[in-house]
């Protein structure tokens, strides 16, 4: 008897292969757009609780507090969020989180940069501040997106 494969077996094969590529492919892309919401997330965390060491590495190494002091980046955050009305009964011990939603993924000229827009939720202790619509951008670099800026500069 031959030992040959028949068409079928051949033509099933190939596209077995070819239904793996694709899965291996769309398997990337959702990494690389997912790690766009993770960057977001670690930011908007990273102002919300004041750690300096979470915030210099979501952005760029020239951003303003990334090449200043620890204590002037934890006295803006304290300035800005925990200066408005909602978090004024606030106590130094309580902690602010953050909730992040992407609504939308755009690339902006290259494949490296990226505007995503988003609904951003910073909470404590039963209060909460939300915007709407924020835009962040994004680039990939060193293997991880970090944020170049955020309009409106809401924080």
């Amino acid at each position: 008897m031959s030992k040959t494969e028949s068409g079928a077996k051949k033509a099933g094969k190939a596209l077995t292969a070819f239904v793996i590529l694709i899965l291996i492919a769309v398997l990337a892309v959702s990494k690389f757009i997912g790690g766009q919401d993770t960057a977001a997330l670690k930011y908007c965390s990273a102002v919300a609780s004041a750690n300096f060491k979470e915030y210099v590495k979501t952005v760029p190494h020239d951003d303003v507090y990334a090449g200043g002091s620890e204590s002037d980046f934890k006295a803006a955050c304290q300035s800005g969020l925990r200066g408005l009305p909602e978090f004024s009964e606030l106590e130094e011990t309580d902690n602010l989180s953050a909730n992040v939603k992407i609504t939308e993924h755009k690339m902006n000229g290259s494949l490296t940069e990226w505007i995503c827009t988003a609904d951003i939720d910073f909470f404590c202790s039963g209060n909460s501040v939300s915007y709407d619509g924020v835009s962040i951008a994004m680039s990939f670099s060193g293997g991880k997106w970090i944020i170049i800026s955020t309009e409106p500069n809401v924080f």
